[in-house]
């Protein structure tokens, strides 16, 4: 595999996560609007001194969280429908494809989709840069491309 591919492959990446944390920040912001105006007027407030504070924290985190995966989930259904494939793959010329005899299905590349993010965010973002350094070093292939049998290509 060629030098070239590989800062393509891992450019789409980095793409792909800057224009889904651009829609993400958008429904962050909606997210805590709603929730602040749903506590404006109660008289509830929130210490770090309170005992709730922890939960409360942890179920924000837990919603910022599921929030970005859900975003980036559309944001990979919605480039699916519209390209088949993401944007960054179509404009930088990439595409996925399968390793075995199967094809490669919306499902099958959603499924691929999700446990890429699903495995960033459960490492809080530690994921990308360690398959990213084991990719580039040493040509190891993706925990996300292993266990779905896919490998991407130049298109």
């Amino acid at each position: 595999m060629g030098f070239k591919l590989k800062y393509r492959r891992i450019g789409t990446f980095m793409i792909d996560m800057a224009i889904v944390q651009m829609f993400a920040m958008v429904g962050r912001d909606i997210y805590l609007g709603v929730i602040a105006y749903i506590s404006d007027g109660t008289g509830m407030t929130l210490s770090l001194n309170d005992s709730i504070a922890l939960p409360a924290l942890l179920l924000l985190f837990i919603g910022l969280m599921l929030l970005f995966i859900g975003v980036f989930m559309g944001y990979q259904w919605i480039c699916y429908r519209l390209l088949g494939t993401s944007l960054s793959r179509y404009l930088l010329s990439v595409q996925v494809v399968s390793t075995d005899d199967k094809s490669l299905t919306k499902q099958r590349y959603l499924k691929r989709e999700f446990n890429k993010i699903y495995l960033c965010v459960a490492t809080l973002g530690l994921y990308p840069l360690y398959s990213g350094a084991q990719y580039l070093a040493f040509s190891n292939p993706p925990m996300h491309d292993r266990t779905n049998h896919t490998t991407v290509i130049e298109g």
